[in-house]
Formats: C-alpha cells, sequence, structure tokens
C-alpha cells in the first residue's frame, strides 16, 4: 500500500509540473502570485521528475498542516532550496498556480524569518522593529513578533520578554512598575493557531486562540514561560491598524534559569546592598545573569541621554551601544546623520531598536554603523539591521576595520604579514558591505567628530575611539574616549603567534593615555566601566522628591578626567607582574614577555630621543567616578574584574621615545606592534618603572627635555630603570 501511495504521489506531480507554467523570478502565471507565513515541521523530500527536482515540505501554513510542493529546478539548483527547510524555521514563500515559486535566486525560495529548531533559548522580536516577511513588490514585508505571552483577551494577544521594574536603584518604589519591552496586539478574529511541537515537530497541529497558555506570573523565578512567534497583517507603517493572523505557540514551554535581573550591570556595586536572593540564598552581587545569547533579558536596560539631544547610549546592561544625532549645519535635513556605533548581541536587537525608538528616533533612520571589531557581541545584530532598514527603503553605511575584515596584509612600515582578522569567514556581508576607517582623523559629521584609531591587541584590528560632541546648552565641545578591544582574554599567556598582539594591546593603552585628553569615558562594556551604574544613581537622584528642584544630567554625573585611570587598568593587568599573583591564568609581559628584539635581557646605556613632552600616570584608583553630589556615587564605583590591579599610590613617567636600538616596531615571524602607524623610526610609548609619589614623578618629568636624546636602561620588558638617584634616570648625551 505504502509503494502505491508513493508511485500515485509521484504520478500526480509529474502530472502538476509538466502542467504548470514555469515561473521566472515571481512573474505570475495562471493564478496570482500570493505569500504565505509558516512553520516548517517535517524533513524536506526530494522528487525528481524528467530530470529536473521538486521539493515538498510538511508545514503548518494556510491555516493546517500542509506539504507544500515547489515547482521543478535543475538539479545543481536543489541545495539552494533546501536552505531553509529546517524543522523549527519560521518561513514565507510565494505560491502560484498551487505550487511554491522559485525565484531567479533558489536560496530566496522560502525566506527564513525566525529560527527555533530544537532550542530552548528565549527569542524576543518586537512588532515594528526586527525579523519581517519578504518584500512584497518592494513595499516593506509584514511585521513579526516574538516573545513570551503575559495576558489576552478575546480580541488581543500580550508579548514581551517578562522585564519588569518597579523601582529604582535606590530602593524608591516607581509610580507604576515598567514593562519596557512588553507590547499589547489585536488579534484578527479568523487568526490561525499552531501547537508546535519543539522535541517532535511531526506531532505539531493546528490550535485555536483559547488554547494558548499564558505564563504565569512575571516573577523572575518563574521558569516555565510560553513562547510564541506571531504574524500581522500589515507592514511597519501601518502598524497602528495591524492584527494577529497567526499564531505559533511552542511546546513544551521555554524554561529560564530563574535567576534575578537588574538594570545594572551582572554582579554590580550598587548591588552589594540589596540583600539574598530568597531563592538561592546566594548575594544579589554574587550572582551572574544568564548569558544575553540564550537569555538577553537578563541584560536589559533603558537608554538614557548622555549629551543633550546628540548622544545617547541605547544598548544593553552589558555591552555599550552608542547613538549620535549629527546636525551637518545645512539646514538640509537630508544632510544630517543618525549614527549607530557597534552592534550588540544577536538576540538584542529588540533592546536596541526599542531603546532608539524610546530616546525619539526610529532605527530604520540611521544612516551610518560603525563597527569596533569581529566578536559576535559587537557585530551580532547587524545585518538584520541593516535589512530592516533597506526594508523601509533607505540605505546605510558600514564601517569596519580592514585589518579584522580581510586581516592584516602590510603595516605602516611596508612588511608583509599574513594575519586573519577576528571577523569569522561566513559573515560574507558584512565583509563585503563594510567602507574602511581611516584611521587618527576626525570623521566629520557636524556637532559630532569621530576618530578611529587601530588599537590591535584585544583582536588584529581592534579600533578604539574618541567622540568629540557640541553640548547644546553651551556650545562647547565636550569628549569622550572609547576603548574598542579592552578584555584581556586569550592574552594571558604568551604563545608562538600572540606575542604581537600581547604588545600591542599594552602600546594601544598606553598610546590612547599619550596622545588624547579627555573629558569622560565611554566604555565599550558597562562591566569595565560603570556608565550603567552611574545613570541609574543620577536617576535615583532625580527622582528623590527632595532634588525636584535641582536635576542634574548625565554630563553633572559623570566625573572628568577618568579616560587615562580607565585604561590604566588593562595595562597594568597586561604588563605588572602582580597579575601573576593575582590570578594564576595571567603571565605578564613583565615576567613573561614577549620581550622585545635584542632586549632579552634588558639594555644599558642605550641611547634615547624623547619625541613628546611626557605624562605623569597615576597607579589605577578602583574606585571610579567617584561623585559627592550624588549619594549612590559619593564614594565611586568599583568594578570587581582585575580590581587587584588598584594602586592610586603608584606613579609612573611615560614617554613617547625613540630608542636607538636594533628593534623595529615588530617582531618578527609574529606581527606588528609600533610598526601599524607610519611615523618614521616607529618611537615606542615607554615609561619609567614605578616610583613612589607625584612629586619624585614631577621631578623625573622636569628632568627632561621634549627632542632631546639621553642614555637610558631598559629592562627586558622594556620598562625605563630608574636608579636610586632618580635624576639619573636620564643621562644627557653629550
Amino acid at each position: 500500500m505504502k509503494k502505491i501511495n508513493i508511485v500515485f504521489f509521484t504520478l500526480l506531480v509529474s502530472f502538476i509540473l509538466i502542467g504548470s507554467s514555469k515561473i521566472e523570478g515571481f512573474a505570475a502565471g495562471k493564478d496570482k502570485v500570493q505569500t504565505f507565513d509558516g512553520l516548517v515541521i517535517g524533513d524536506p523530500i526530494k522528487i525528481s521528475v524528467q530530470g529536473k527536482t521538486a521539493i515538498s515540505v510538511e508545514m503548518v501554513t494556510q491555516g493546517k498542516r500542509k506539504t507544500v510542493l515547489t515547482q521543478s529546478v535543475d538539479t545543481e539548483q536543489v541545495d539552494s532550496v533546501l536552505t531553509n527547510l529546517q524543522k523549527g524555521n519560521l518561513v514565507d514563500y510565494k505560491m502560484s498556480d498551487n505550487l511554491v515559486v522559485i525565484p531567479s535566486n533558489p536560496s530566496n525560495t522560502f525566506n527564513k524569518v525566525l529560527e527555533k529548531g530544537n532550542s530552548s533559548n528565549a527569542q524576543f522580536d518586537t512588532m515594528k522593529y526586527g525579523a519581517e516577511l519578504s518584500q512584497n513588490n518592494g513595499t516593506p514585508g509584514n511585521m513579526v513578533a516574538a516573545g513570551w505571552v503575559y495576558d489576552k483577551t478575546k480580541t488581543t494577544i500580550t508579548v514581551g520578554d517578562g522585564r519588569i521594574i518597579t523601582e529604582d536603584i535606590s530602593g524608591r518604589k516607581l509610580p507604576e512598575p515598567v514593562k519596557r519591552y512588553e507590547e499589547t496586539y489585536k488579534v484578527d478574529k479568523n487568526v490561525d493557531v499552531y501547537n508546535v511541537n519543539t522535541l517532535d515537530y511531526s506531532k505539531s497541529s493546528v490550535s485555536t486562540f483559547e488554547s494558548i497558555p499564558i505564563t504565569e506570573d512575571y516573577n523572575y523565578t518563574t521558569k516555565e514561560r510560553q513562547a510564541v512567534y506571531i504574524v500581522f497583517d500589515r507592514n511597519y507603517k501601518q502598524a497602528n491598524a495591524a492584527k494577529v493572523t497567526a499564531i505559533y505557540y511552542f511546546t513544551p514551554q521555554t524554561t529560564t534559569d530563574g535567576k534575578p535581573v537588574w538594570d545594572v550591570p551582572t554582579r554590580s556595586y550598587l548591588l552589594k546592598d540589596k540583600g539574598l536572593d530568597p531563592v538561592s540564598g546566594i548575594s544579589y552581587d554574587a550572582i551572574n545573569a544568564t548569558s544575553p545569547t540564550t537569555a538577553p533579558y537578563t541584560r536589559s536596560t533603558e537608554p538614557f541621554e548622555i549629551v543633550k539631544d546628540t548622544f545617547y547610549y541605547v544598548g544593553d546592561n552589558e555591552v555599550s551601544v552608542y547613538l549620535f544625532n549629527s546636525d551637518m549645519g545645512t539646514k538640509i535635513k537630508s544632510d544630517d546623520r543618525l549614527i549607530l556605533f557597534d552592534g550588540g548581541w544577536p538576540n538584542s536587537g529588540y533592546q536596541y531598536w526599542k531603546n532608539i525608538e524610546a530616546v525619539g528616533f526610529d532605527p530604520r533612520s540611521i544612516t551610518d554603523i560603525m563597527l569596533t571589531h569581529g566578536h559576535l557581541d559587537h557585530y551580532g545584530t547587524t545585518i538584520e539591521l541593516i535589512k530592516m532598514i533597506e526594508n523601509a527603503g533607505g540605505s546605510v553605511n558600514l564601517y569596519g576595520a580592514k585589518e579584522e575584515l580581510i586581516g592584516i596584509e602590510t603595516d605602516a612600515m611596508g612588511n608583509v604579514w599574513n594575519i586573519k582578522g577576528a571577523l569569522p569567514d561566513s559573515e560574507t556581508e558584512i565583509r563585503n558591505r563594510a567602507i574602511n576607517y581611516v584611521y587618527d582623523q576626525y570623521m566629520d559629521f557636524g556637532n559630532v567628530q569621530i576618530l578611529v584609531a587601530l588599537t590591535p591587541g584585544h583582536t588584529p584590528g581592534t579600533t578604539s575611539s574618541i567622540f568629540k560632541i557640541k553640548n547644546p546648552d553651551n556650545n562647547e565641545w565636550v569628549s569622550f574616549g572609547y576603548m574598542g578591544g579592552y578584555g584581556f582574554n586569550g592574552l594571558y599567556t604568551p604563545n608562538e603567534t600572540n606575542g604581537y598582539l600581547r604588545l600591542g594591546f599594552q602600546y594601544g593603552l598606553a598610546w590612547l593615555q599619550q596622545m588624547f585628553d579627555v573629558d569622560y569615558v565611554a566604555p565599550q562594556h558597562t562591566n569595565q566601566y560603570p556608565i550603567v551604574e552611574i545613570y541609574q544613581a543620577l536617576k535615583a537622584y532625580n527622582n528623590d522628591p527632595a532634588n525636584s528642584e535641582k536635576q542634574l544630567t548625565m554630563l553633572d554625573a559623570l566625573s572628568k578626567n577618568e579616560f587615562v585611570n580607565f585604561l590604566e587598568k588593562r595595562y597594568s593587568v597586561a604588563t605588572n607582574a602582580k597579575s601573576d599573583v593575582a590570578d594564576p591564568r595571567y603571565k605578564s609581559i613583565e615576567t613573561s614577555g614577549p620581550y622585545k628584539t635584542g632586549r632579552e635581557i634588558g639594555l644599558s646605556n642605550v641611547k634615547a630621543t624623547i619625541v613628546d613632552s611626557g605624562k605623569i600616570i597615576r597607579g589605577f584608583d578602583s574606585m571610579q567616578n567617584v561623585n559627592p553630589q550624588i549619594p549612590l556615587l559619593k564614594d565611586g564605583i568599583k568594578i570587581n574584574i582585575d580590581s587587584y590591579t588598584h594602586d592610586p599610590e603608584g606613579w609612573y613617567v611615560q614617554f613617547n621615545i625613540d630608542v636607538h636600538d636594533s628593534y623595529q616596531g615588530y617582531l618578527p615571524d609574529n606581527g606588528p606592534v609600533e610598526s601599524i602607524r607610519p611615523i618614521p623610526g616607529t618611537p615606542e610609548i615607554l615609561r619609567t618603572q614605578r616610583v613612589n609619589s607625584e612629586s619624585e614623578a614631577r621631578e623625573i618629568l622636569d628632568s627632561i627635555s621634549k627632542g632631546e636624546t639621553y642614555y637610558i636602561d631598559l629592562t627586558k620588558a622594556s620598562a625605563i630603570i630608574v636608579p636610586e638617584n632618580i635624576l639619573n634616570t636620564f643621562r644627557k648625551v653629550d
């Protein structure tokens, strides 16, 4: 009986395929081409007919369980058609004459919108922003949403990520709870509902709206939560009139780990007085929230303005994503730019885009995206955002570092290298779209100026930046320093290939310290500098009725001149022997190198020319952003990661200096360090050994003159040796 059915099915398919009109692109046959959405619940089957192949696949779609059949294609195109036909994929497709249309690019036959698979990971997508169905005749496709179900009536359904805020960080109750990423949708009376079984997709079935379970409550301890995909009948331009036409709800329910979440970062200093989690019994400030790759809601936070009408924080509480609203000064609105700096985690786009909306902008209006390096948490939403912008008829410039996109082929001194960048090979679209940065000069966006500097270390193509922003309150420029690769991860111990990155990391930090005097810190991650905690402390201050007549801004809350101190923490981590003692993973440059060519045992009486006027650098002070105006900041914020580097009693003198020896700014057979910059002689940025007071550092600095040549002694780690008589640190050449 089974064989007869297969033969009959094959004959039927042959009849349909032979009798159907051949459609190139999306040209219609006899019937009008229609677009449908569906969720794949079966494995695709290949059917050979007269030298060609058609694909059948079972879905829940068009209000039923249904096997859809494609037009026939040449055998070599079959794999392209199969690209998105994985069980659990929400796809859209076009049909004509009862067959799925094969477009000119067969991989677009089934457009993957969302991907559930067998994953229990939480997925979120807001109605207006994020994944959408394919375009129809050049207009944006209908909207799609995803999240957990928290309420429903006969005509509405409420979906979100469960994030609820009831009090500020000081413990003061908010006037009413805030559900930042929750949305309520109108439901069409003829809505199609499907129960999708992620353990066994073959058991998926048509269901009813009344059967959709609701997540019990908003408490973080509620582990079972009802996940859904939702499809609408309109695109974002008619969002207010849109109704839900399809709901795919998943069984079994999504399971969370029941950990608490906060607007401030995981293990924040501001949580130290919040007591114990009643479920785990662990102190709140000791609980590490779930990774944002699997649970982005654990890292959500509200956006905030940093410089009035111009500079905003729109990231989560782990990755800093910044938005610049630039005025080009031409009085032609279309000349102005909306710039997004960094791409963030791949699952967190719904947060970033809702945050952008919350500060008054449409993320589809973004004109420029600037990437910092090729790690997933910094480019994760980029392509989805670009598609969203282009689907709306916009265009966007994407900027990235050549050294990250294609690798380091040569350095500025003409040395040839073959070093791969960190961006994965699979990210071809980013690689093909990106415009290479021009380094060490400001990009002019009118009232926003952005300098991008190559600072390899964290990755081969890591870039850092200086932001200059005109404050509209007084028309004065304020500046922010951004270190684009602060993490020393992967560089703890030297090996045959990472030596140039270890030294490059150290050099990049010192170069930023030496070259720029900036007002404020703009961190890349919130566990590097407490920018989100500063805002939450400011919010608590402004929420206090006692301060209603003396409201403060973010510029009031941020402490000035912290950039050098911020960089010093990681300079110390990479360089100083105390790292070896404090963390067994670390092997500092001081003790383990690599040591620059010719200095493996140090140098004595080597000539060196001072290129700049030098700077006094204080050891790292772990209490960052001390601000007596704001109670929660009166003692500053301590970030525990690598806080052992705390040494405010230590002092150094740092120089841009050209040492007259055999070292040429790179490690042979390894990679470039100072030679990434086109400076004759590739001067280094070196510092003295630690001295015990600012006055001693001042004595050393006052003993030298820019442009003069001196004899100095160097350790094997290229530190300038300070003798007992500190005035003999630099000895004048006769």
